[in-house]
């Protein structure tokens, strides 16, 4: 069987799942495809390419679809309660999504680094910011924010994973590590955050000197 694009990605992501992305070097994708280096290559340019695809599977399932109905609602524009639910529901489902896959964060942080309008949810969220009455820059600004929020906490999580599965530390409260990166409590101080961001935009100006 010739090798694929899809084969590529796909193993690329289950050493991502199982290792870390420590361990996805394009030398260890080709070997446990059992191809050479260089045949990668006629699929992805180069590592930072797989990363952006990668980065776009891992948040493949967050349903934009009812934020992106309050961003286009009635007039394309919703009102300031249905817009902090949407960015609300958003960023909860992206760091759902993140949780779901071992250094998740980190690799959308670099695919995010490497192409800023690259990612569907991240534009998502850039709109409801602006439904949300704030102009440019500074929709794109909040979006750079709350992105950045939800990407530190979540590698956070993942980090303090890996560290209990190395038996370095133990995890704070005795919870379980499921493998997800979440630990006990951190469901509630995630949604703080996000609701404390959501309150010092709803005092914000739209257009600032």
């Amino acid at each position: 069987m010739s090798l694929s694009r899809q084969q590529i990605i796909d193993t690329a992501l289950k050493i991502l799942r199982d290792y870390g992305l420590a361990d996805l070097s394009m030398r260890r994708l080709a070997r446990d495809l059992g191809v050479q280096p260089g045949a990668l290559y006629w699929h992805v340019k180069n590592k930072q390419e797989l990363l952006g695809v990668l980065a776009e599977r891992i948040l493949e399932n967050v349903d934009g679809g009812a934020a992106a109905d309050d961003v286009a609602g009635d007039g394309g524009a919703a009102g300031p309660g249905a817009s902090a639910g949407s960015i609300r529901r958003l960023a909860l489902e992206i760091r759902r999504a993140l949780l779901q896959v071992r250094d998740g964060a980190e690799v959308v942080s670099l695919a995010q680094a490497l192409d800023p309008q690259a990612l569907g949810p991240v534009i998502t969220l850039r709109r409801l910011l602006a439904t949300a009455g704030l102009g440019e820059p500074q929709a794109g600004w909040a979006a750079r924010a709350v992105t950045h929020y939800i990407l530190g906490a979540v590698a956070e999580e993942q980090t303090q994973a890996d560290l209990v599965r190395a038996g370095l530390v133990t995890r704070d409260g005795g919870g379980d590590d499921d493998g997800s990166g979440a630990s006990d409590g951190a469901d509630d101080a995630f949604n703080f955050g996000v609701d404390l961001f959501l309150a010092g935009l709803s005092v914000q100006p739209a257009s600032q000197s």
